[in-house]
């Protein structure tokens, strides 16, 4: 019986789970929010500059500023060293 339920979670759990990526933004209706939307996963201000909203694209800025500066201050972890040759 646990065997079923456990084969049943783990068949039916990708039909769940959906990854959201930047073709999903191509789904909003409004052609701000698609830019605003693709800025958001780029990194870009390039989408940015096609907002026509002038609050929106102040945000649209300052995210993009954000996502940049965590993409290049983010620490990268330290390979542990090997056992070292004696």
């Amino acid at each position: 019986m646990y065997k079923l339920i456990s084969i049943l979670i783990f068949l039916l759990f990708p039909v769940f789970a959906r990854a959201a990526d930047i073709s999903s933004c191509t789904l909003k209706t409004k052609p701000d929010e698609m830019n605003y939307c693709k800025a958001s996963y780029a990194g870009s201000a390039t989408f940015c500059d096609m907002i026509k909203n002038g609050e929106l694209k102040r945000d649209c800025y300052f995210l993009v500023i954000r996502v940049q500066r965590s993409n290049a201050y983010q620490v990268k972890k330290a390979e542990p060293e090997a056992a070292e040759k004696e």
